[in-house]
């Protein structure tokens, strides 16, 4: 029968926030009904955009990793797998006869369903360029901007919308999670 323990959380949490620090991933690791290792990713530098439904939100399926991600991702995936099973675990599960005996589940979250993830972008440096656009994006305050896109018509905001979703899709999707949340929070669900 499966069961994870406090005692046996504290003995894989090393290994496990290795990997998170080495990807520049911040998440939490706790204990679910005694028998699952559960980390819940917050944020980092890893873009998951492409494998949510839009919300932030991941159930890994952890039996399916190397089939279902590609790239930095599938790599971090599969370091941090073997981090929560650490050197005693063990599956000698077998489904025919109804037999199950690991030493434990490992479930992996990316985001929770009422707060999504994080992507921290890298900032790129900057040259004389992007200064004098940096300074006038500042000169503008967020107040003038929101009056400006509420100002536009709508084939120009239609087209502001296209052109921010082609350009910069994980800022599209974090704003729409944003504005959902405050506009839920607003109506008082």
């Amino acid at each position: 029968m499966a069961y994870v323990s406090q005692k046996d959380k504290a003995k894989l949490a090393p290994q496990i926030k290795k990997v998170l620090s080495k990807y520049g991933m911040k998440g939490s690791i706790s204990i679910r009904h005694h028998s699952t290792l559960v980390v819940t990713l917050q944020s980092g530098s890893i873009d998951f955009g492409e494998y949510t439904h839009g919300d932030g939100y991941i159930q890994v399926n952890t039996y399916h990793i190397e089939s279902h991600y590609r790239g930095k991702a599938k790599s971090f995936l599969t370091e941090l797998l073997a981090a929560m099973k650490g050197p005693d675990y063990f599956n000698n599960d077998d489904a025919m006869t109804d037999y199950f005996h690991r030493s434990h589940y490992t479930d992996i979250n990316v985001g929770k369903w009422n707060k999504p993830y994080f992507l921290q972008v890298s900032k790129p440096k900057k040259t004389k360029a992007a200064k004098k656009t940096s300074k006038k994006v500042l000169d503008t305050s967020i107040s003038e901007s929101a009056e400006a896109v509420a100002r536009m018509t709508l084939t120009e905001r239609e087209k502001f919308v296209a052109d921010m979703v082609s350009r910069y899709p994980t800022l599209a999707d974090q704003l729409m999670s944003s504005i959902g949340y405050e506009l839920m929070e607003k109506e008082g669900y």
